[in-house]
């Protein structure tokens, strides 16, 4: 199976949200995860859990902790282990370039060759060190970990950009720690053969249309190839003029990419219920 690596200035960008966060932090199988999980069942039985795959920003990124809150309002436990083990990509460059639609079409050529330089600086090496022969072993075994404890009841992985591919990773059928359910949201680096053993386990896909990391001709092939294959268990959705990160990194302060950001976390939370029940 093949790794792109090809990136884009849209995966360094962003907003920073405001909020505090109702979790914390502790050891679990071995990496500091964020853990929200507001009521545990009295009763000691089983707990449906989503695992959250984050984006290259990792688990501080206050935004992800928000949004792993609002899905453990719906009653499960949510971890959001450390996949980069503390070297996430440095916040501070969410604020040197703010991917809204205004700002892409304002940019120069000038610009465009900064924020490009920017990206190459802190994605290329970063990349190399967190490339799949790494990541999905530390993913798949931290998964393994959680599905072995007798608490838990079903499993989601929600991944987020780079963690969208790995979320689906985990629904295929020959995974050694295959999930219940998969919801990728503007995944990143994703590609046919990534999708093609993915028989059995119910799939979401979520993108915008502005996205660079994935065109939406790609995708479309990604769903011809999931609908074969999974029928009325797959659901793809396409965000109007959406950009990479939407769903995590959007300006909460722009009425229309607040209202999208909020539209995907209640559609990845449908989704992840309606298979959970």
């Amino acid at each position: 199976m093949s790794e792109q690596t090809t990136v884009s200035p849209c995966c360094i960008t962003g907003h920073i949200h405001q909020g505090e966060p109702l979790g914390s932090f502790e050891i679990l199988h071995g990496l500091r995860t964020y853990v929200s999980n507001p009521k545990p069942p009295a009763d000691g039985s089983k707990q449906n859990v989503v695992i959250l795959i984050s984006d290259i920003f990792g688990v501080d990124l206050v935004n992800t902790k928000l949004v792993a809150d609002e899905y453990a309002g719906r009653g499960w436990k949510v971890l959001l282990p450390d996949f980069f083990e503390g070297d996430a990509i440095d916040h501070n460059l969410l604020n040197s370039i703010v991917p809204n639609l205004r700002v892409k079409a304002e940019a120069t050529v000038a610009s465009k060759a900064v924020d490009t330089a920017k990206m190459a600086a802190a994605m290329g090496p970063w990349l190399a060190k967190h490339r799949e022969a790494v990541s999905k072993p530390l993913i798949e075994k931290y998964v393994q970990a959680v599905r072995a404890d007798p608490s838990t009841g079903k499993i989601a992985a929600v991944g987020h950009c780079w963690g969208g591919r790995y979320s689906l990773i985990l629904a295929q059928d020959d995974s050694p720690a295959r999930v219940d359910v998969a919801v990728g949201t503007h995944p990143s680096f994703l590609v046919n053969d990534d999708v093609k053993p993915i028989t059995q386990v119910p799939v979401a896909i979520f993108k915008g249309t502005e996205d660079d990391m994935m065109s939406d001709d790609a995708l479309k092939e990604v769903e011809d190839i999931l609908k074969g294959n999974l029928g009325d268990k797959l659901k793809v959705q396409l965000f109007d003029q959406a950009v990479h990160g939407f769903s995590v990194r959007g300006d909460l302060e722009n009425d229309k990419e607040r209202a999208q950001k909020e539209e995907v976390t209640k559609a990845t939370a449908d989704f992840i219920q309606k298979y959970f029940e």
